[in-house]
């Protein structure tokens, strides 16, 4: 069977596909023809068809792009073999095989993309690919065996699409934040991208004309780390490289934000000295110790302040993460954030807002949201005018009760779905 494999690609980010595409390019060579396409791809797999191609279309969803792209996916579900990965088919794999997607991606991507085209050349269901959910022949879902790559076997990269994603450094989280995703999904486990393969991938960019190097880790100092504090000569180490290679790294800002207990006056020393941003992203999350113990945060505010303080010593820039209507949160709450914001801004400290996101596969998925209280929408018309405010708190605000319910009308693998209590009505308001 000739198969072609299609990438639905979103809003101009190519980027996400580089590591899928790289594994099929690297077991299949040029026998497969890959093509990338935004916007609905039923015409170019037409075409496919009709060169006697099987057309074959991957999506790649987090829980905001799987509300704007469900129809679309059911619609191509219908006529052809979708394969789905991201974090929410990671976190609610059901969701996609109910909407007639042949296999979700529940973990690792790169040893299963493979895994599952062979099955598809082979008409077989994909039982022994790892790392997929799929639906049986008697309509069962069936989740396999969960096989974690080694990061260095598999590159990020394809020269061939000039796709040059930022190089991923770290895979899964120790810490246990419950509004989060990462730790609690099927590939949590943590693992690292050795120096050494990540200088050589970093020089293959440089070649490339990719001078700015960036890296993907859930807590940016935490690279290499086996504790609660950096491993400052491994980061030194990579910046260090980078720069010899004639590359410009970026590390603790996006997509690299990090935590408090990482951010010590030797690894910023470190930053100053070989990384190009001045940004350092800190994730506070709320103003009160009661609410972040109650998240699993596992840090103090005063920990988060003091580093906050250290970044502003070292001439650096914090840009500071806050929730709005975290679960639990109190009116005391809030003005303890309020209070910490203000403080903060007086210091020219960047804030970065979000709004609470009951995110499917975290513990907090069933948890109904709440508008955002009325006091933070006041503190944020004051600040407004000082230019320390940035993030998409409103926009997500808005699409908070719609995630909630993705979960609360399909909350687990069941035959048919069994909506939460209430959810039904609750729900009715929103198209989904």
């Amino acid at each position: 069977m000739k198969i072609a494999v299609i990438a639905r690609i979103a809003y101009g980010a190519r980027n996400a596909f580089g590591p899928i595409i790289a594994s099929l390019i690297k077991d299949y060579g040029k026998n497969i023809p890959i093509s990338m396409v935004e916007g609905n791809p039923l015409e170019i797999a037409n075409e496919w068809r009709i060169k006697g191609y099987q057309p074959v279309i991957l999506y790649g969803v987090s829980t905001p792009l799987y509300l704007e792209l469900r129809s679309e996916i059911k619609e191509t579900a219908r006529k052809y073999k979708v394969i789905v990965g991201g974090p929410h088919a990671e976190g609610a794999y059901w969701h996609l095989l109910r909407d007639g997607a042949w296999a979700s991606v529940i973990g690792d991507g790169e040893n299963a993309i493979t895994g599952l085209i062979e099955s598809i050349m082979r008409k077989e269901k994909p039982g022994n690919v790892p790392n997929v959910a799929y639906t049986s022949d008697n309509g069962d879902f069936i989740v396999t065996r969960i096989e974690m790559i080694n990061l260095d076997d598999y590159d990020p990269y394809v020269e061939e699409f000039n796709l040059y994603p930022p190089i991923e450094l770290m895979r899964g989280c120790k810490f246990r934040c419950k509004f989060c995703q990462v730790p609690w999904l099927f590939k949590a486990k943590v693992r690292y991208r050795s120096i050494e393969k990540a200088l050589e991938i970093s020089r293959a960019y440089t070649r490339a004309g990719y001078k700015r190097i960036r890296f993907i880790l859930p807590i940016g100092f935490a690279y290499m780390s086996h504790g609660n504090e950096p491993n400052v000569d491994a980061i030194e180490r990579l910046l260090k490289g980078v720069r010899d290679g004639g590359g410009i790294p970026y590390l603790g800002t996006f997509p690299s934000e990090t935590r408090p207990e990482y951010i010590t006056p030797e690894v910023l020393n470190v930053v100053r000295r070989y990384a190009g941003n001045k940004r350092i992203a800190v994730g506070l999350q709320s103003g009160s110790d009661r609410l972040l113990r109650l998240v699993g945060r596992d840090h103090s505010v005063s920990d988060a302040l003091e580093k906050i303080d250290l970044i502003l010593q070292k001439g650096l820039q914090p840009v500071v993460d806050l929730i709005f209507s975290l679960p639990g949160e109190t009116e005391e709450d809030v003005e303890l954030t309020i209070r910490v914001m203000e403080e903060l801004a007086k210091k020219r400290v960047r804030l970065r807002l979000h709004t609470f996101l009951p995110l499917p596969g975290s513990p907090f998925a069933r948890w109904k949201p709440r508008p955002v209280h009325e006091k933070y929408r006041a503190v944020v018309k004051r600040l407004l005018g000082k230019g320390v405010l940035e993030g998409y708190w409103e926009w997500q605000e808005s699409i908070a009760p719609k995630i909630y319910c993705l979960t609360a009308l399909d909350p687990k693998p069941s035959p048919k779905p069994e909506p939460l209590m209430g959810a039904l009505e609750y729900c009715s308001r929103f198209s989904l």
